[in-house]
């Protein structure tokens, strides 16, 4: 975790040295790519996150998606950013901390062109606190208490507001109406809320800041970006037969994987039927995984990986917007049991049968991956 601020540099020997010597907690800005000789190993899951603005042109965002966008009379002339996986830095400087740079360079990563490098102090004062918070939820779990979900929102929220000095980047003016109505009209207005009759409450953001504590948020998606794909990379890669498993969807803490595994056993069986190196597979795998033979503690380990769902099939239709089939087919009833990623009761107070809906998306992907040169 990053503390205060050691020095900052824009000299390209400097920003060289301290990424080589790999002792430093940094954050860098630079231009750099994958070779094409690495592309095969990296496609399935592009190891850079970066949001880009995108232009909307047929060679980037392809004929399809460029034909519908004109079908529907979509706006085509202005950029959109997006949140994509890259294998360069499209040919853009970008930001990267020490870590997920080092991820990335023992990956093949090659740097071509050192724009600037902020190094800081490193701060274990976080620690404690998390680990203090996280045994207290973990014993709320065992014994049923409903304070888990309480000890997990305060490391949540102390984490947002302790790591970043929210109050120096806001400036709070009590204002009258006439006072509120021109502040309204700056360009620097963030937020008003109504305190009295003729009393607001008006933020205004301010052209400076100053921040005594580290600075966390930014690189927050990075750390978990750097945890998820050092997983990938150096123990699934290694391990597992790449070809029986996909990535089907992904977010900020969490992946969601289709394993094509043993068709005898059921769906708890996990990693089991496609490991090609065993002997690396039982070295590590408890390294993330939850040991089955350990309690709890093991399960709620820091920075390890616990499995919140298992079932048959999985069927995405877009970011967190998922279905899971957690039983086989039930021949009496005829049908799966679901487990849907939506608010089902706002569906049935509409009289909407989702588990229908959900049935028919599957049996259509089926369908279309069946006539299609999916399976041909």
């Amino acid at each position: 975790m990053t503390g205060r601020s050691k020095f900052y540099s824009e000299k390209p020997y400097v920003i060289k040295n301290c990424i080589d010597q790999r002792k430093e907690i940094f954050v860098a800005k630079v231009k750099s790519y994958f070779p094409k000789s690495e592309y095969n190993n990296l496609l399935a899951l592009p190891p850079i996150f970066k949001n880009i603005e995108i232009e909307n042109k047929k060679d980037v965002i392809g004929e399809y998606m460029y034909s519908q966008a004109q079908k529907h009379s979509l706006p085509m002339t202005k950029k959109d950013r997006k949140l994509i996986t890259l294998l360069d830095t499209n040919g853009q400087f970008m930001v990267f901390n020490n870590y997920y740079l080092w991820l990335l360079i023992d990956l093949g990563f090659i740097i071509t062109d050192y724009k600037a490098i902020a190094v800081f102090e490193k701060n274990v004062a976080y620690e404690p606190f998390v680990r203090t918070m996280m045994n207290l939820r973990i014993q709320s779990i065992l014994v049923g208490s409903s304070k888990e979900k309480f000890y997990k929102l305060i490391i949540n929220a102390s984490y947002g507001y302790d790591t970043l000095n929210t109050e120096k980047f806001g400036m709070i003016k009590m204002l009258d109406k006439a006072g509120t109505f021109i502040a309204q009209h700056h360009p620097n207005h963030m937020d008003t809320r109504r305190i009295s009759v003729n009393t607001f409450a008006v933020q205004i953001k301010p052209k400076t800041a100053t921040c005594f504590t580290s600075i966390q948020s930014g690189v927050l998606p990075q750390i978990m970006q750097n945890i998820g794909i050092s997983i990938i990379y150096n123990f699934m890669y290694k391990c597992l037969d790449r070809k029986r498993f996909h990535f089907v969807l992904a977010d900020t803490d969490s992946i969601y994987i289709a394993i094509a595994g043993d068709k005898d056993k059921d769906c708890h069986q996990q990693f089991e039927s496609i490991v090609t190196d065993k002997q690396f597979y039982d070295q590590h795998v408890y390294q993330y995984l939850p040991d089955p033979n350990k309690d709890i503690y093991d399960c709620k380990k820091i920075l390890g990986f616990g499995i919140e769902n298992e079932g048959y099939k999985l069927t995405s239709l877009g970011p967190k917007c998922y279905s899971m089939i957690v039983n086989k087919w039930n021949n009496e009833k005829q049908q799966y049991v679901f487990k849907p990623k939506i608010t089902s009761k706002a569906l049935e107070q509409l009289h909407i049968d989702w588990h229908a809906i959900w049935k028919a998306i599957y049996e259509a992907g089926i369908k279309f991956a069946c006539e299609s040169k999916l399976c041909k």
